[in-house]
């Protein structure tokens, strides 16, 4: 069961998220002894005590609804996030939109989905 949930959480913490890199660091950093949740933001290092170790020093967005959310039972686990239209906060943006360096080639690229 351990074995599944953490190749559950890997392959979807990551997955359909944003990363916050300028906010401050959870107060206990590489040594959160839980998963630590800030409405639907987790602090990756924290995701260690569920079989996740070595993840970046940010925070992770889990969007309501969405399969990491409904997984580690985060607020609006059951929501609708932008009602199905994307997993990606930049979903509705121009970037996401028009598709801007869509051949991935240089630059910033974005998990719009």
């Amino acid at each position: 069961m351990g074995v599944t949930l953490a190749l559950g959480i890997a392959g979807t913490a990551l997955g359909d998220s944003c990363a916050n890199v300028s906010r401050a660091p959870a107060p206990c950093g590489f040594s959160c002894t839980t998963v630590v949740v800030e409405g639907n933001w987790v602090w990756l290092p924290s995701l260690a005590n569920v079989g996740l170790p070595g993840l970046p020093p940010f925070w992770g967005f889990a969007p309501p609804g969405r399969d990491d959310s409904v997984l580690l039972g985060f607020p609006g686990a059951n929501g609708n996030y932008q009602n199905g239209f994307s997993s990606s906060l930049l979903g509705h943006s121009a970037y996401c939109l028009k598709g801007v360096n869509s051949d991935k080639s240089h630059g910033v690229v974005s998990g719009c989905e």
